[in-house]
């Protein structure tokens, strides 16, 4: 049997139950019909439900308000097909920053979730909010042991097996300076060294949500 992907590397982390944003999921599958082009990625492809599925390993993050209902859950997700709202003709770095304004980081997908028509809350939704995990390098940048990661919008399609080719979705990259010069947030560490496109060991730093 094989090792989930999040859980490979050995050390303490710290797990919650979450919920899916399924009603998001929704808008955005039945009213996607603004064009957005990221990069090399078209984010108007909604024509299959798996593109909305979530994958062990990948970034999960919620809307920043609300970001959990009554029941005490976040509601998260991990793709960005569909998203409404932005301005296509802004640059690349602009429409990112547009999208990340909505959302808030929460952690990264220890399981699974199909995205189906019909919401269904037995499926072991669980997101790790701090520890040690091991996550795909999906940037286009080489980390090295204590590079501090912030998390963006990706602009390539995935690379992970499993993961759904026309997905756009979620990854970490080294933390620089924003638009105003003013350092991003950092969100965890490398803890190995990672070429891209290939799995790297982080500490996830714990986030409230």
């Amino acid at each position: 049997m094989s090792v989930p992907l999040a859980r490979r590397l050995a050390g303490p982390s710290f797990s919650h139950n979450v919920r899916y944003d399924q009603a998001w999921m929704t808008k955005r599958k039945e009213n996607a019909r603004q064009e957005l082009q990221l990069g090399d990625c078209k984010a108007d492809y909604v024509s299959e439900r798996e593109v909305f599925d979530v994958a062990e390993g990948e970034i999960l993050v919620s809307k920043q308000a609300p970001s959990r209902i009554s029941d005490g859950f976040a509601r998260v997700f991990s793709s960005v097909n569909g998203w409404r709202g932005v301005d296509n003709g802004l640059g690349l770095v602009a429409k990112k920053r547009a999208i990340k304004d909505k959302c808030q980081f929460i952690g990264v997908a220890v399981t699974g979730h199909k995205a189906e028509k019909i919401a269904k809350f037995d499926q072991g939704f669980v997101a790790c909010v701090s520890g040690v995990i091991t996550v795909m390098n999906e940037s286009q940048e080489t980390m090295h042991p204590g590079t501090p990661l912030t998390w963006d919008v990706s602009s390539k399609y995935p690379i992970q097996h499993g993961i759904h080719a026309r997905k756009v979705r979620f990854h970490f990259r080294k933390a620089g300076m924003d638009a105003n010069n003013r350092p991003e947030p950092v969100v965890a560490k490398a803890l190995s060294y990672s070429k891209k496109n290939s799995t790297v060991d982080i500490l996830l730093h714990p986030v409230k949500y």
